[in-house]
């Protein structure tokens, strides 16, 4: 009779011959893996999540801010001054957010005058310009909107960095314009680019043109060289732009259309020299403007300011800071993602296709 080498005879029931025990059972089958595009959901998820509990902070935070009577917010209570900020190149191009908001050109800028002119709390209104210019146009159309907000509430203009062209002339309405010293301004004129490149597409074999309906319907071409007659077309148009530019300078300035035109060659003046020129009215900053704005609009002591944005709705309440916190917040959601290497995929997915 044979024995085990340890353990109890019972404990080898069931061995096989040889001695040896039946094979162990298969183990389970592994549990199926979760589909990959799960993570790129979770991914949004979570970063939506994150936008919205950086929403749910800033806006807790602007309304500590509104029952603080503080700049946080809306600005607090009471009579305020407005402050619109005008930047870069002037143009009726522009976008619309996700509430339907213009953001960007001429109707962003008409929005925020409008709201300016309709917000019974605000005595006064600061155009922070620092632009360049832009279109004729869309120049003109501010300028008209600004002196119409201007017969209602008194407007100060504080230029920064540079306010010509366009940029002066949107600041033509206002009752005070005040300019640093080193602000560039000025620059009153038209102008018109255009390019040709007929010659060197000759030298390389390129021939292009148009067929047109009438004479003029092709002016500038670059495929041929300008006529005579359609430069002094171009140059009368321009003309006209130029005359409406001068006599809006006078009216403005309460000169002679003459001087104004003397003042109109074109030529940028810094701030101390606009102030010689009678171009602006005073030197200063833009506190020196909100405070000048408060007096003329009746406003006791110093002044509570008000941005007036361009946007309405979560982003626009938010405001720009908190945009800026809220992408911030996404950036690193996504930067934690896409380091957890149980998404080491994901990063090739969200790539662009090249």
């Amino acid at each position: 009779m044979a024995y085990a080498p340890t353990g109890d005879p019972s404990s080898q029931a069931g061995m096989g011959t040889g001695g040896y025990g039946a094979a162990p059972p298969p183990p389970p089958p592994a549990e199926p893996g979760r589909p990959r595009s799960n993570w790129l959901v979770i991914a949004a998820l979570l970063v939506l999540a994150m936008m919205l509990l950086a929403g749910m902070v800033m806006v807790i935070v602007a309304v500590v801010g509104i029952a603080a009577g503080g700049e946080a917010g809306f600005g607090g209570l009471g009579e305020k001054v407005g402050v619109i900020t005008i930047e870069g190149v002037i143009s009726a191009s522009g976008e619309q957010s996700l509430f339907g908001e213009p953001l960007g050109g001429v109707r962003q800028m008409l929005k925020q005058l409008k709201r300016a002119e309709e917000d019974e709390s605000v005595k006064a209104v600061v155009l922070r310009i620092n632009s360049p210019g832009g279109s004729a146009a869309a120049s003109q159309e501010i300028y008209h909107e600004v002196r119409s907000l201007a017969e209602k509430k008194p407007v100060v203009v504080s230029m920064a960095d540079v306010a010509a062209s366009g940029g002066y002339y949107i600041a033509l309405p206002a009752k005070k314009i005040v300019a640093n010293q080193g602000t560039m301004t000025g620059s009153i004129g038209v102008r018109m680019s255009y390019l040709q490149y007929y010659e060197l597409m000759d030298e390389i074999g390129v021939e292009g043109g148009s067929i047109t309906s009438g004479p003029y319907k092709d002016i500038g071409s670059p495929w041929r060289e300008m006529t005579q007659s359609e430069r002094r077309l171009l140059q009368d148009m321009i003309d006209n732009i130029y005359e409406q530019f001068v006599e809006h300078v006078a009216e403005s300035r309460g000169i002679e259309v003459a001087e104004a035109r003397k003042l109109a060659d074109g030529r940028i003046y810094t701030g101390e020299q606009a102030l010689e020129a009678g171009l602006i009215d005073e030197l200063g900053g833009f506190n020196d403007a909100v405070r000048l704005a408060g007096e003329l609009g009746g406003i006791e002591g110093e002044p509570q300011v008000r941005d007036i944005g361009g946007s309405t709705g979560l982003l626009g309440l938010l405001g720009a800071s908190a945009r800026a916190a809220a992408r911030e917040v996404a950036r690193e959601a996504v930067g934690q993602i896409l380091r957890d290497p149980r998404a080491e995929d994901a990063e090739q997915m969200l790539q662009m296709p090249r």
